[in-house]
């Protein structure tokens, strides 16, 4: 009797006939499991109180104010449901109020409710929740449950004060889910206990397989789908692709009665029966096994199922574009430890049609699960503004900066325009009980690999201990170091300490290691505490920017992610940085007691020379930003010229992924290109919407993609993903779509996707660059971002925004970034009122380093900002910077050199130390800003080396030029008195 039922159910399912070729809304078709179907409701509804689903069901006439009953198969994959309340509505929209759920499991519930209607049709909300609206940050709220709890006693007394034994059994007519996005699917609802056991016993092997198109992605790992209570298991797949396709399908294996371990997929060539044509076997993939890493290396991953677990092995194949068309047979050949080897035969039916870009401009195809595997940007070759390396003896160039080797490996000389770095070179010294030991002397080998890479070793020997250094350096003037100790008999020492001695061009800031940043302080201490791995020493001409490395994660240490120090660094407690002297500051790192003997102890590390890239003041005065889709001709009219579209916009509705919407986005695009306007969309890793089309895919990989986590958050994610990951960003949409992203595991395969993922957009979409907001990826993906930009559009634009409450210090976290980043944002919790000129210049204005910054929090200081070249972005604050840009364009700013206060040759100062000036130079003219950075009213007076400035001062003229919102129109003379309130400045123009 069962067999005709499945029979019924299957016509009812209208299933695709094998030979059809299904489509990416074939998951979300009607089923009837219990005969009773699952399907999309013909009208979406108000989640808010009610969920996302529902079950309609039917009541006898003549049952007015009585009680009435339905038995529920909702085959739930949510956790915990007998917690979750069960709402009850008439046909008109009346609450139902004495409801009494008395079974309620992932199965079936049996829900006693009042009809107050009589007879009629009900709906029964199982999932009711409160809809949080706006946006939320899922990261610090670890219990976030925003379902409607079932009050079991409140139930109850109802229920005992009526006669249940008469309650009228109601008819369940079907289950809905409000749209396609929120439907179960014949993967997301579970079979039965029963079922589960009636397949068992007609299967006793381990594992047992299945096979599915990509159209109907494994969703659960712990229990069976209800599809497989009505299809057989399968070790055969059958499908249909197109010439040039990148194709995609799963195997499942479901280790009912055993756990596997050290599960492999070997895949054997697809041929043409009767032919030689074939598609070699090195074209097909299994994605869970591992591919190509986000550094280049192989990834491999062991596949280990536990018992009674389900795993999707997602496989994938290359279709060459001038594949012949016909019928491709080959086996999948699956092993596991203690496992005699399982085949599954695969059929591919290769149509004649040619597919544009593999598939990818069809997200439902799943195509782009291949550039997981990308290499794309990956090379040793210089990209602009630098240009390549030249090895001349022991010095190595790299555009403006050189570094000579010692013997040791170790640096001798850095220098950048000239400018020294260090008054020594860096010594590795060993603190004996027989005194100092300094590790100097030993034979350097060194060559140029490539144009842009130059790598040395080095072996040093004393006194029976051995120094191998490992040395590399880049185009763009990062220098990368594994130097490894170790000896042939156990010694103990007392330290190890590497000394940096910093030149007078390059001690006069800090920040890092413990410091906020500013002026360097005459002495530090930091003992490894804190969101810190590093510090930065320098001034505007000369600098270098120190990294201790070493640990698994070495991206910028943002709230996501606290990694502990490098152990070799930190010694458990003991390591110490300290920086004392007065011109010449010494950075010395202590390790404290050490032992070495023949296991080498290696200590790793990373610097940066800065300036990172000349200060290009014509490229960032020529970009003024307008953060908004919307009203974008009024923001043109007021001088902005390049439009960033968040994510939460209708163009670019969910974070991370800007994909969803096409066709209008390059509208949109097009049409402020033809206004010589550039658009830019906000990508960047962190985390990652709900809507990802490859979602189940990338959850298949455990937690190489998402973060391993509780689960909870947003409704979707527990009835979806259910559990093991991390709720991040939330947003409410329009039509009560939900945004709800998980947070990214820090290095992982997604970031050769979100490279190709930025091509496919420079290529598709003709954008002219990307906002990334606080992001967890390292230097090595920012250089190939910056190669494919330079590729695909060479004049494209990378900004970054960052939160320094939610990545403590980001001109330190994010340093090496600035070879390759347009404009900086900082940014979000920066107090710019209560910042010393210093701070501004070291933590907030980029010019050390090479970009330049915008403000944002409560608007910045519209005033002191632009001694920095700094506004605000148009749309982000009370007082636009307009005006600001008004006077910047008239004057001519982007063609004028930028001469700050904090340069030595700055051709004006003022009579206060907490009054600064900067001084935009052009011939015959200077556009001076001055700011009070003072808590007090301050009355100044002006100082100016009319040389310097390049105008005669017998022919000067003065004036404070109207700017709207800003400053009013007035005189001036040489040696007047300027009155200044705090934190308030001024523009004077000069002439001549």
């Amino acid at each position: 009797m069962k067999k005709i039922i499945w029979a019924v159910v299957l016509l009812v399912m209208n299933v695709n006939p094998i030979w059809a070729q299904p489509q990416g809304n074939d998951q979300y078709q009607t089923y009837s499991p219990d005969g009773i179907p699952f399907r999309v409701a013909n009208q979406d509804w108000n989640p808010d109180s009610l969920g996302n689903h529902r079950a309609i069901v039917e009541v006898a006439g003549n049952t007015d104010g009585k009680v009435a009953v339905a038995t529920l198969k909702w085959r739930r994959p949510d956790l915990n449901p007998a917690s979750k309340d069960v709402f009850v509505y008439t046909e008109k929209g009346q609450k139902v109020e004495n409801v009494c759920c008395v079974k309620c499991d992932a199965e079936e519930g049996t829900i006693y409710f009042e009809a107050i209607q009589g007879g009629g049709k009900y709906y029964l909300y199982y999932l009711p929740y409160h809809m949080r609206i706006g946006w939320g940050e899922g990261r610090g709220e670890p219990n976030w449950n925003d379902y409607y709890q079932y009050d079991s006693a409140k139930g109850e007394k109802w229920l005992n004060s009526v006669n249940a034994k008469d309650a009228t059994a109601a008819q369940v007519i079907a289950f809905e889910s409000r749209n396609d996005f929120e439907f179960f699917s014949q993967m997301g609802n579970i079979a039965t206990a029963e079922e589960t056991q009636h397949l068992l016993e007609q299967h006793p092997e381990n594992p047992i397989i299945f096979t599915e198109d990509r159209c109907f992605p494994i969703r659960l790992t712990r229990q069976m789908p209800v599809r497989w209570a009505m299809e057989k298991p399968s070790e055969s797949f059958q499908g249909i692709a197109h010439r040039n396709e990148y194709y995609v399908w799963q195997i499942a294996l479901w280790a009912a009665r055993q756990g596997l371990e050290d599960v492999k997929v070997r895949f054997s060539d697809l041929k043409m029966q009767g032919s030689d044509h074939l598609i070699p076997a090195n074209e097909l993939t299994c994605f869970n096994q591992g591919g190509l890493n986000w550094d280049g290396t192989r990834l491999y991953h062991m596949i280990k199922i536990p018992e009674g677990r389900i795993q999707s092995l997602w496989c994938g194949v290359q279709i060459p574009e001038k594949a012949t068309p016909g019928e491709y047979k080959g086996i999948v050949t699956i092993t596991a430890k203690g496992m005699e080897p399982r085949q599954v035969d695969v059929r591919l039916t290769v149509k004649d049609q040619i597919l544009t870009e593999k598939g990818d401009n069809e997200p439902w195809r799943l195509s782009r699960l291949r550039w997981l595997d990308s290499s794309i940007g990956l090379d040793d070759h210089p990209v602009a503004p630098f240009s390549a390396m030249k090895l001349q003896g022991k010095t190595i160039k790299a555009t403006e900066k050189s570094m000579t080797i010692e013997n040791n490996g170790m640096p001798k000389s850095i220098s950048v325009n000239g400018h020294e770095v260090l008054s020594r070179p860096i010594q590795v010294e060993l603190e004996t009980n027989d005194g100092t030991l300094c590790m100097n002397g030993g034979k350097l080998t060194i060559q140029q690999q490539a144009d842009g890479l130059v790598c040395w070793t080095s072996l040093c020997q004393q006194k029976g201990i051995e120094m191998l250094c490992r040395g590399r350096m880049e185009f763009d003037g990062h220098v990368h170091y594994d130097v490894s100790l170790s000896s042939e008999q156990a010694i103990e020492l007392r330290d190890i300490r590497f000394c940096t001695q910093y030149s007078t061009y390059a001690q006069e800031y800090m920040m890092g290691a413990g410091y906020s940043g500013g002026l360097r302080p005459k002495t530090l201490e930091w003992d490894w505490s804190g969101p810190y791995d590093s510090y930065w020493m320098g001034g505007a001409e000369a600098g270098l920017h120190f990294e201790f490395r070493g640990g698994t994660y070495h991206g910028p240490l943002i709230s996501d992610y606290k990694p502990l120090p490098p152990a070799s660094w930190s010694n458990h407690g003991e390591g110490r940085l300290c920086m004392s002297g007065e011109k010449e500051a010494c950075v010395v790192t202590h390790t404290g007691k050490k032992q070495l003997n023949h296991t080498p102890l290696t200590f790793e590390f990373a610097l940066d020379i800065t300036p990172l890239k000349p200060v290009d003041t014509k490229h960032q005065f020529g970009m003024r930003f307008y953060h908004s889709p919307d009203n974008t001709d009024q923001a043109i009219e007021k001088g902005a010229n390049v439009i960033n579209i968040h994510h939460a916009t209708k163009l670019n509705p969910v974070i991370n992924y800007p994909f969803i919407v096409q066709e209008p986005l390059k509208k949109f695009i097009r049409e402020k290109h033809a206004q010589g306007v550039k658009v830019k969309l906000y990508y960047t890793i962190r985390e990652l919407t709900n809507h990802v089309s490859e979602i189940y895919a990338l959850k298949s990989l455990g937690n190489e993609i998402f973060s391993a986590g509780m689960g909870n958050g947003a409704p979707w994610l527990c009835e979806h993903l259910v559990e093991d990951y991390r709720p991040a960003w939330y947003t409410s949409l329009e039509n009560n779509v939900v945004d709800a992203s998980c947070v990214l595991s820090p290095h992982s395969r997604w970031i050769n996707y979100y490279l190709e993922g930025l091509r496919w957009m420079l290529q598709n979409y003709e954008i002219d660059g990307i906002y990334m907001d606080d992001v967890s990826f390292d230097r090595t993906i920012m250089k190939r971002m910056r190669k494919i930009m330079a590729q695909y559009r060479p004049e494209g634009i990378i900004d970054l925004h960052s939160n320094t409450g939610y990545s403590k210090g980001p001109a330190n976290q994010y340093t090496d970034f600035f070879p390759y980043v347009d404009r900086l944002w900082f940014g979000e919790s920066f107090r710019y009122n209560q910042m010393r000129p210093d701070e501004w210049f070291v933590t907030f204005s980029g010019i050390p380093f090479g970009p330049m910054s915008e403000m944002l929090q409560d608007g910045g200081n519209r005033f002191l900002g632009t001694l920095y070249g700094a506004t605000t972005r148009l749309g982000c604050s009370a007082h636009s910077p307009a005006p600001v840009w008004k006077i910047w364009k008239e004057f001519g700013i982007e063609d004028a050199r930028m001469c700050g206060y904090w340069d030595k040759q700055c051709p004006i100062t003022t009579s206060d130390d907490e009054v600064k000036a900067t001084a935009y130079l052009r011939d015959g003219k200077a556009l001076i800003s001055i700011g009070n950075f003072s808590e007090s009213n301050k009355d100044i007076t002006l100082h100016f080396d009319w040389k310097g400035l390049g105008i005669k001062k017998e022919k000067a003229t003065f004036k404070f030029p109207e700017v709207e919102d800003f400053q009013p129109a007035g005189t001036y003379a040489e040696g007047e008195t300027i009155h200044l309130p705090a934190k308030e400045g001024r523009f004077l123009l000069i002439t001549q």
